[in-house]
C-alpha cells in the first residue's frame, strides 16, 4: 500500500501539483529508493516494502523561503495524510531534537525562543483538532511551519554566536581560514592578483577529465601556470579532488571500463601517481577523492568504494609521507541514495572511512546550493547547521572546500551550465536571489560553519562571474569588480584574523 498525501494551498486542496526534487526518506533522514508522483489529486509514495517512510520535496513556505523539507516517517494506510500537517510536525520534532543536542532547553536568554516554540506548538495542536476539516488543519499547519522555520533559523544563529564566542575565548581559530576555489582556465592577471591578495589559500581543482582528456594524453598547461604563480607568492594550495566520480569530472573514455573495477583501479593509480609527482613541491594539502560513495558515475560495491578510497590515500602517503590528505564527502544531504542505483549514504561512508584505519587528516565538504539538481536544492540555516553537526563525532576536522549560493534569481548564460539551470527553480532563502542576499547568506553560513569547533577552514566556490559554478555565484562580477559578497567576506576575514593574531 503506498503512502498518500493531500496537499493544500491557502485552504484549498490542490488537484494539480508538480513535485520538485521529491524523494523517499527513511530512518535518520537518509534518502532511500522509491517513487514519488502526483496523480488522482494526491502525492503518492511507492516503496518496495511496507516500512514507514517520509517524503522530502521542495516546499514553498511563503516569506520564509522555499526549501527542501521532509515529513515525519509514516506507515502506509488507506486514507491519505495531510502533507501540510506532516511537514509542520517534522520541523517541530527537529527543533526539539536540536534544543537537546545543543543543550539549550534550560539555557539563559532562551525564553523568547521558547515562547515562539510554544506558539508553533499550539497552532499545530489546533490543527490536529480539525480532523474532519483538513483544509482548516492545513491552514493552521502552514502558520505553525512558518513560525518554526523562522524560529529554527534564529536558534541556529543563537547557537552559532555562543560557539563562536567560546571558540574565540579558547583561541580556537587558525590563521588560514578563508580560501577560494579558482578556475584554472582563467589566466587573467587581475583574477590571479585578486585571489592571492585577498584569500588565505587557494583550492585548485584538478579535474581528471580536464587533465587527461584522452587516455594516455595529459594537458596540464593551465594548472601548471596557476601552481607556479601560487607557489611563487607562497599561497597555500589545496589540490583536488584528484579523483571525482561525481560525473562532470569523470573522463568520458573511462566509461569504457565501467564494468571492470580492476582496470579502473589501475588507471586511477597511474593518474594519481603522475599528478602528485608533478605538483608535489607546491601543494600543501591533497583532496584525493570525491563522489566514490554516490555511484553517480559507476556502480561500485561498498567494498570497492572503501578499497579505492584506501588505495589513493595510501598512494599519496607513500609518495609524500608528511602530506596532508583530505577525503571529500560529496552531496552531504544524500539525495543520490533515493535512486535505484543507490550508493552509500554520505555519513555512513564518512563513518566507515574514519573507522577503517585509512591514514588521512580531514574531511572535505562542498555546499553549493541554489541549483535545480539533486544535492543542490535550497536548505535553510537550521538544516545546514544540523548537517554539519553530523561530522562532530567522526574524530576528524572538516574543511568546506566549495561554498556557494546564487547572486541572481534568473539563469546565467555565463555559468557552468550555460544558462540551462534556473536558480529560482531550486528554491530561495527568504526572497529571490540578488547580490545583496548572496552576501547576507554568505555571512550567515560562514558564521555557522566557523562556530563548529571541528571546522578548520572554508572556501567560496567561484571567485568571479566568469564561468561560475552557479548563476552569479562569483564574489566578483564578470569585470572582476567586487560584489557585496566579496566585501562582506573580506570584513569577516579581517575580524577572524584579528582573533588569530591575538592568539599568536
Amino acid at each position: 500500500m503506498p503512502l498518500k498525501f493531500e496537499i493544500y494551498r491557502d485552504g484549498t486542496r490542490l488537484t494539480t501539483f508538480a513535485p520538485t526534487a521529491a524523494i523517499v526518506i527513511g530512518p535518520e533522514s537518509v534518502p532511500m529508493p522509491g517513487e514519488v508522483s502526483f496523480r488522482d489529486g494526491m502525492l503518492v509514495v511507492h516503496r518496495a516494502d511496507t516500512q514507514a517512510a517520509a517524503v522530502g520535496l521542495l516546499w514553498d513556505a511563503g516569506s520564509q523561503g522555499q526549501y527542501h523539507l521532509e515529513t515525519t516517517r509514516l506507515p502506509p494506510r488507506p486514507e491519505p495524510y495531510n502533507l501540510n500537517l506532516e511537514l509542520a510536525r517534522m520541523r517541530l520534532m527537529k527543533i526539539v531534537q536540536k534544543l537537546e543536542d545543543w543543550n539549550l532547553f534550560d539555557f539563559p536568554r532562551i525564553e523568547k525562543y521558547t515562547q515562539r516554540f510554544k506558539d508553533a506548538q499550539m497552532l499545530f495542536a489546533d490543527a490536529l483538532g480539525y480532523k474532519d476539516d483538513p483544509a482548516a488543519a492545513a491552514r493552521l499547519a502552514d502558520q505553525s511551519l512558518a513560525i518554526s522555520l523562522d524560529l529554527s533559523e534564529q536558534l541556529a544563529a543563537f547557537h552559532c554566536e555562543l560557539l563562536i564566542n567560546r571558540r574565540r575565548a579558547g583561541n580556537g581559530f587558525a590563521r588560514h581560514v578563508f580560501g577560494c576555489r579558482v578556475n584554472p582556465a582563467i589566466q587573467n592577471q587581475k583574477y590571479r592578483e585578486m585571489l592571492i591578495n585577498n584569500f588565505d589559500y587557494a583550492v585548485m581543482p584538478m579535474s581528471w577529465k580536464q587533465l587527461q582528456p584522452q587516455e594516455g594524453e595529459f594537458e596540464t598547461t593551465e594548472v601548471d601556470h596557476w601552481v607556479e604563480t601560487l607557489a611563487l607568492k607562497r599561497t597555500p594550495i589545496i589540490a583536488g579532488p584528484l579523483v571525482s566520480f561525481d560525473g562532470p569530472d569523470t573522463p568520458a573514455w573511462l566509461y569504457v571500463w565501467e564494468n571492470d573495477f580492476d582496470t579502473i583501479r589501475e588507471l586511477t593509480y597511474q593518474y594519481v601517481q603522475k599528478v602528485v609527482h608533478r605538483y608535489r613541491k607546491a601543494v600543501a594539502a591533497w583532496n584525493v577523492v570525491a563522489g566514490l560513495h554516490t555511484n553517480i558515475a559507476f556502480a561500485f560495491t561498498f567494498e570497492q568504494i572503501i578499497e579505492l578510497t584506501r588505495l589513493v590515500v595510501a598512494q599519496i602517503k607513500n609518495m609524500l609521507p608528511n602530506s596532508r590528505v583530505l577525503i571529500t564527502v560529496s552531496h552531504p544531504f544524500g539525495e543520490y541514495a533515493a535512486k535505484a542505483k543507490s550508493g552509500v549514504p554520505p555519513m555512513l561512508y564518512a563513518e566507515m572511512v574514519a573507522q577503517a584505519g585509512i591514514n588521512f587528516e580531514a574531511f572535505a565538504v562542498e555546499l553549493e546550493l541554489g541549483v535545480p539538481e539533486p544535492g543542490h536544492f535550497m536548505r535553510d540555516l537550521f538544516q545546514i547547521s544540523s548537517m554539519l553537526d553530523r561530522f562532530a563525532t567522526l574524530g576528524r576536522p572538516v574543511s568546506l572546500t566549495a561554498v556557494s549560493a546564487p547572486g541572481r534569481a534568473n539563469p546565467d548564460p555565463g555559468d557552468r551550465s550555460e544558462g540551462r539551470l534556473d536558480p529560482s527553480a531550486a528554491g530561495r532563502w527568504h526572497r529571490p536571489w540578488d547580490p545583496q542576499l548572496q552576501a547576507e547568506w554568505l555571512e550567515a553560513v560562514y558564521r555557522i560553519a566557523m562556530s563548529k569547533p571541528f571546522i578548520e577552514s572554508i572556501a567560496w566556490g567561484s571567485l568571479a562571474d566568469i564561468s561560475p559554478a552557479l548563476a552569479g555565484g562569483g564574489l566578483l562580477d564578470d569585470m572582476l569588480q567586487p560584489k557585496p559578497a566579496f566585501t562582506r567576506l573580506q570584513a569577516m576575514r579581517e575580524q577572524f584574523h584579528s582573533w588569530s593574531t591575538k592568539k599568536a
